[in-house]
């Protein structure tokens, strides 16, 4: 099967993106904002992935928006940027290139082949040595070096297709859902173990934070927060809308969600970009009624809260 390109144009995502006039630049969350550690990078409409600097409550452009591109990470320790793209002229393939943020050097670039030309996207593992590539039509979870070389390829469990992306623990093992099933791959990659079984009508999303010892998930439309091995799980979310994309902070002191997340058109999305202490307590996090200890993230300078609509990723 021939890759598919979706056009859409981001016309009905920009003219909502403006509505969040939350607080002036000189309030006390500015500072709230520049004590906050690390890097944050998100997606935004047709300008591409921005890089936003807590330190300044300032942003740059990481990555400009392109048709050809599929998706995008950031390794954990910060430096490189992975792309995954389209291949003019060759519609069965996928770019893989990692590259050195601080200049945009090249240093690992190979072509990947999915099953029946299906569009391929991968994540950097935490030690910057493996790819993680998302389950496809046709293919599992397949497990590259950085020349692309497979190193394993996790088609199913208990004979049934896996098709939900994988993410990577500290300890260079994959943790993904399964129907109602948490599961923890071992470091070869052979074999997964249950972390927990959950009962919930939708459910997904888990993330580690960087010591492997609490993982966060959305399900019910908010934000959860459990130890690794699945206990004392907790709602840490609460709102009219629904929250999105959890991701710890670097220390995993805090969570940044996506708040707000709703459907704009028919390809077409967005969330607002917010943070909270991830101590497990709840906090209310819609506009105007916020806990104490939410913190929206602005910029230097102005007064709307940052808007987002495709992964993001704090480093």
């Amino acid at each position: 099967m021939k890759k598919l390109i979706l056009w859409s144009f981001c016309l009905s995502l920009l003219s909502v993106a403006c509505h969040k006039d939350k607080t002036d630049p000189e309030d006390p969350i500015m500072k709230e904002i520049k004590q906050l550690p690390g890097t944050i990078y998100y997606k935004w409409a047709d300008e591409g992935i921005f890089k936003f600097d807590p330190a300044t409550a300032e942003r740059s452009l990481l990555l400009p928006d392109q048709i050809r591109q599929n998706n995008w990470d950031v390794s954990w320790d910060n430096r490189l940027v992975l792309e995954c793209e389209d291949i003019p002229g060759d519609y069965q393939a996928s770019q893989f290139t990692i590259s050195k943020i601080a200049d945009g050097t090249i240093v690992k670039q190979f072509t990947y082949y999915a099953s029946e030309g299906d569009i391929a996207t991968g994540k950097l593992s935490p030690n910057g040595q493996l790819i993680a590539i998302n389950p496809t039509f046709h293919d599992g979870i397949v497990i590259t070096d950085l020349d692309g070389n497979i190193i394993q390829h996790i088609q199913t469990v208990n004979k049934e297709k896996i098709t939900e992306q994988p993410v990577w623990m500290p300890d260079n093992t994959l943790l993904f859902a399964h129907k109602q099933y948490l599961l923890k791959t071992n470091k070869a990659f052979t074999e997964v173990s249950l972390v927990k079984e959950f009962d919930f009508n939708e459910w997904g999303q888990p993330v580690a934070n960087k010591v492997g010892n609490k993982i966060a998930f959305v399900a019910s439309k908010h934000i959860w927060l459990m130890n690794a091995d699945g206990s004392d799980m907790k709602q840490v979310t609460t709102s009219s809308a629904e929250e999105t994309n959890p991701q710890f902070s670097p220390n995993g002191s805090f969570l940044l969600i996506g708040t707000d997340a709703h459907i704009t058109g028919p390809f077409g999305s967005l969330f607002y970009l917010k943070v909270i202490p991830a101590d497990g307590q709840q906090y209310q996090v819609d506009d105007d009624q916020e806990s104490q200890g939410v913190i929206p993230i602005i910029l230097s300078g102005k007064n709307e809260t940052e808007a987002g609509d495709g992964s993001m990723v704090w480093r």
